[in-house]
């Protein structure tokens, strides 16, 4: 299992930072040709938009799998570390609930949707921007299983603040 997570962890991050990448390549090119060539590209505002998206729902993924999900502590810091294990197993069957009705069921609905429509400037199919919502929704159904497949065994992915490392200027 240990190994399944390591390679998700290092696919997810590497198609993360690359998006990320690309992005930001994307954004200095728009910035540059509206202010500097006074010709702004059509088309960067879109790769933009639904580069964000994909960005963003493949990171919440990455999130439920290192367990760094917003989340607020003050029912857990009070518990056991058999009850932390209960909780931590309730978290994960929620994210997969919410994932599975949510995110996959409900965003292949909106792919079926969106299958007849294409974006207004670059003409790509819609469903290829709405496809970043059963795609993340699978990534943390399979994350959850992970987390309590771990659980199971008595280890926790939930991040602990103060186990983090100091921000600079703190």
């Amino acid at each position: 299992m240990q190994r399944v997570r390591r390679g998700l962890d290092l696919l997810l991050g590497l198609v993360c930072c690359t998006l990320l990448a690309a992005l930001v390549v994307v954004l200095v090119w728009q910035v540059f040709s509206r202010y500097a060539m006074n010709a702004p590209s059509s088309s960067t505002e879109e790769i933009l938009r639904y580069g964000v998206i994909w960005m963003s729902l493949l990171g919440a993924a990455y999130a439920v799998g290192q367990g760094s999900h917003l989340s607020v502590d003050i029912l857990r810091d009070r518990l056991s570390h058999r009850g932390k294990l209960r909780l931590d197993a309730v978290i994960a069957l929620a994210f997969m609930l919410f994932a599975g009705v949510v995110l996959v069921w409900g965003g292949w609905k909106g792919v079926t949707i969106a299958s007849r429509q294409t974006s207004a400037v670059m003409q790509i199919p819609m469903s290829w921007v709405y496809l970043s919502l059963p795609v993340s929704g699978a990534l943390m159904i399979l994350y959850s299983l992970l987390n309590l497949a771990d659980l199971s065994q008595g280890r926790t992915h939930h991040v602990d603040p103060e186990e983090q490392p100091e921000m600079m200027g703190e």
